[in-house]
């Protein structure tokens, strides 16, 4: 069970490594930024890199019911358009911060996972639960009718996922939410739209986009 003072390492920890990113943070950030002495770090972790894995852990768990609960939980949205209210969601989440630092998980992935295989294995856990319940939201717009029978929801899920990440490291160096709004224009006014299938009508005509 994770204790207060490990949550707190963990909290801290990740809001100094957003910003700064994995290989530029010391440990002398973390502790001073969650006020604890240096020995309450060994105590919980065993090193930076076991520090590193842990926080991917942290991470996934925080994210994993959010991505599920808005894409596969009850809602009386059509699927594409709960898919497109979950981006707009994150979207403000990122854009309206002090500094726009990107995902997280993006961030430690661009840093960590072609050089060490543990962070590299953990990291697939949390892309692999980012893009499942966007698979499952797809398949019911293929089931509801909305998307052709034949659509590779698998790919497309996958495809939307990495341009969703490439606009978020955009987002990082443009400063603005152009790019995310960019992706959201494509994805869904063209991508998905330009293979609507709903009753032969697009889905912006019925109002469902």
């Amino acid at each position: 069970m994770t204790t207060d003072t490990e949550l707190l390492l963990l909290e801290k920890g990740a809001e100094v490594i957003r910003r700064n990113g994995f290989n530029n943070t010391g440990l002398s950030m973390i502790l001073k930024e969650a006020g604890v002495p240096k020995g309450s770090f060994y105590h919980y972790f065993k090193s930076k890199e076991d520090f590193g894995i842990r926080l991917i852990e942290y991470l996934h768990r925080s994210i994993k019911p959010v991505f599920y609960g808005f894409l596969t939980g009850e809602c009386d949205s059509p699927p594409i358009e709960r898919l497109r209210e979950f981006f707009a969601y994150f979207r403000r989440i990122f854009t309206e911060e002090e500094i726009m630092s990107g995902c997280p998980i993006g961030n430690i992935s661009q840093e960590m996972a072609a050089s060490n295989p543990r962070f590299r294995e953990k990291l697939a856990d949390v892309f692999d639960d980012i893009t499942n319940p966007i698979v499952i939201c797809l398949q019911r717009a293929v089931e509801q009718g909305f998307l052709p029978g034949e659509e590779d929801v698998f790919a497309l899920a996958k495809f939307i996922v990495n341009s969703w990440q490439g606009a978020l490291i955009a987002l990082k160096v443009t400063g603005t939410a152009e790019p995310l709004i960019i992706f959201e224009r494509f994805v869904f006014d063209e991508l998905l739209e330009s293979k609507s299938v709903t009753s032969g009508v697009s889905q912006k005509e019925t109002g469902l986009l």
